[in-house]
């Protein structure tokens, strides 16, 4: 069994983690669930608590847990995936900017990273989102392209999040690396 931690953040596409938990789980993972503040308002902490049977984390100084918690998750963790990643917290992660849980999360684990994007298409193609994502990579950070296909907001291009196979399977590839 090995530890992962599963970072969401706000994309609409946040309620694809719940599916992303049950496989891990099913092939005898412990996931832990790190929220963002905006990710609680597209799936619940308690779903994830339910479907992982671990605490879900949302708050960087939680009164429930130990003082130092927020850096004593990283502790013996497998692999971080951050699924669906936003455009902002890419850009947090690429500059080291650690102002909530999942991005202080980011810069504390030692483990190998995979990020899987999800956002509206000219967000993806910006220029900004572009250099984050080459800094990321340079740094090791592995990505799961987004797909093709019609999102949210009705656009149409790359931004949606790839599908969850695919996002278990390469995740599953960086665990066995």
């Amino acid at each position: 069994m090995k530890k992962i931690i599963l970072g969401v953040s706000s994309s609409i596409a946040a309620y694809k983690a719940c599916e992303l938990v049950r496989s891990f789980v099913k092939a005898g993972h412990a996931v832990h669930c790190v929220l963002t503040e905006n990710a609680t308002r597209m799936v619940t902490p308690l779903t994830l608590e339910t479907l992982s049977g671990n605490p879900v984390y949302t708050r960087t100084f939680a009164d429930e847990r130990r003082a130092m918690g927020h850096i004593e998750l990283k502790d013996g963790a497998s692999l971080l995936v951050v699924a669906p990643a936003t455009a902002n917290i890419i850009g947090k992660f690429a500059n080291g900017i650690a102002d909530d849980l999942l991005s202080t999360t980011f810069l504390s684990v030692d483990c190998p990273v995979l990020i899987a994007p999800a956002m509206n298409p000219n967000m993806w193609k910006h220029p900004a989102v572009r250099e984050n994502v080459t800094r990321l990579e340079k740094w090791g950070v592995r990505f799961v392209e987004p797909a093709e296909g019609m999102v949210a907001c009705g656009d149409l291009g790359y931004g949606k999040l790839a599908e969850i196979e695919t996002i278990y399977r390469v995740a599953c590839d960086v665990l066995d690396g």
